[in-house]
């Protein structure tokens, strides 16, 4: 099994998104999480994760993976595509680096959700 198989896969919700804060991967658990598929996520701002009110937590929290690599054990509330929300209850976000220690974006696994 590769990689891309067994991330679809996986029971847990994983989405990436590229320098621009663009979704460039969502495996099936976090299609269904958020409420959408992979032709509507794919290429969406990553903002659209968290309601207009959020943006701010949102932006100090990605700020802070930058800063230090990862975020562990992270909570926060966010937004499905049909505008209703969820709270995340446990999330590691990390950098996505190139062999040359180069940004390519950001990834979430979202191991609890209610």
């Amino acid at each position: 099994m590769d990689v891309i198989t067994a991330f679809s896969n996986c029971p847990y919700a994983i989405a990436s998104h590229d320098t621009n804060s663009v979704f460039n991967y969502a495996n099936e658990a976090s299609l269904k999480l958020f409420k959408t598929n992979w032709d509507e996520m794919i290429g969406a701002h990553s903002s659209v994760s968290a309601s207009k009110s959020l943006q701010s937590d949102r932006n100090k929290m990605l700020k802070r993976v930058v800063r230090e690599g990862y975020v562990d054990n992270y909570k926060g509330n966010r937004m499905t595509f049909d505008g209703s929300f969820f709270q995340i209850n446990d999330a590691t976000i990390w950098n996505i680096v190139d062999s040359k220690n180069n940004s390519q974006g950001q990834a979430v696994l979202i191991m609890d959700h209610s």
